[in-house]
């Protein structure tokens, strides 16, 4: 392949022989063929790369770059960013599955828009174990909403991204290889400074829940690096929240992966964190309104809804709390991840509430 692509699809894998295949054939299926497929083997010892061999035999598009030790999947896509010649850099989980129309209608979007510099989508989440599939995953699509739900949570789910590649190299912007969990949604807020971003209503990917990965089976603190990123974005905005402002700020945030008021301090604090939301919520208009970092209306509609779900799961009674089990398959998949390797296992895909 001499011609420039379009887009280049980077996939970082470690250890992925068992589903690398899926989502391979996935991209085979894209309607839109101008793409090459860049995998960046993280030192695998599974496999991963010999599958990957496989399939390139069969689709020229196809290329395999393999690392001699496992770096971790920031440092993996880095080396993809710095590889890739498309016009567009597009990621994609290697357990994961792009829907066939993704990149046709994320780069439609991108090339419409100059001022974009990042498109995500809607996500089906699906579960191995159980073989079922679970609700969608929807996010806010305007930069607005984006921004003010990106203090709280991640609003792109990183194989569902895909960038406007020059726009990365002309900032230098790249996954922040410090981060063991959330490289992506950092990425995402800094590319929120240098331009604008957006999600597709559409679902872009099928999401993989499995014994393998590390998304699932973690809960924020105070010392994580999702909290680590919160307070950047915070920092960015024009507010620096106490500890205990940022307890509140993690036990409110939603996340698709627990049931909203499942966080431990939430359930502390049961008796006053409508009180402790206020008052912080408080200090954030205030910032908002001081900076102009993010948008006021935004921000109050945002908060509107938090404000809501906290009274909500407070009318819950105790029996109903008990009831947010490990057991659900997709929505809340404890149970899906509590067999096979250890979570932590070096190169699982990247893990914080989204």
């Amino acid at each position: 392949m001499t011609r420039r692509p379009l887009v280049t699809v980077v996939m970082a894998a470690f250890e992925a022989a068992t589903h690398i295949g899926a989502a391979l054939a996935s991209l085979s299926r894209q309607t839109m063929d101008d793409l090459e497929v860049m995998v960046v083997d993280d030192g695998s010892t599974d496999g991963t790369s010999g599958e990957v061999r496989r399939v390139a035999r069969q689709d020229g598009r196809v290329r395999l770059v393999r690392l001699h030790r496992n770096r971790g999947q920031a440092a993996a896509l880095n080396v993809g960013i710095e590889q890739a010649r498309g016009c567009y850099l597009a990621i994609l989980d290697a357990d994961d599955e792009a829907t066939p129309t993704r990149l046709a209608h994320q780069l439609a979007v991108l090339e419409r828009d100059p001022g974009l510099v990042l498109v995500g989508g809607a996500v089906e989440p699906f579960c191995d174990q159980h073989l079922e599939v679970g609700r969608i995953w929807r996010y806010p699509s305007d930069d607005d909403s984006i921004r003010v739900g990106s203090l709280f949570r991640s609003e792109f789910i990183s194989g569902a991204m895909t960038f406007h590649r020059e726009q990365l190299v002309k900032h230098h912007l790249r996954f922040r290889e410090t981060l063991r969990l959330g490289a992506d949604w950092s990425l995402s807020i800094e590319a929120m400074r240098v331009g604008r971003v957006a999600n597709l209503d559409r679902v872009v990917m099928r999401y993989r829940i499995h014994s393998g990965q590390l998304t699932v089976g973690m809960m924020d603190d105070v010392n994580s690096d999702s909290a680590r990123i919160r307070l950047d974005a915070l920092a960015w905005m024009g507010v620096r929240p106490t500890d205990d402002e940022l307890r509140t700020h993690l036990a409110i945030s939603p996340c698709n992966y627990w049931p909203y008021g499942a966080h431990p301090y939430f359930r502390e604090r049961r008796a006053s964190i409508a009180q402790e939301a206020g008052r912080w919520f408080k200090r954030l208009r205030t910032a908002a309104a001081r900076t102009g970092r993010v948008s006021p209306g935004a921000l109050n509609a945002y908060l509107d809804e938090l404000t809501s779900l906290i009274a909500n799961r407070l009318s819950a009674s105790d029996e109903a709390s008990r009831k947010d089990a490990p057991y659900c398959p997709v929505a809340y998949p404890r149970a899906c991840v509590a067999e096979g390797r250890s979570p932590l296992a070096a190169g699982s895909r990247s893990g914080r509430c989204g």
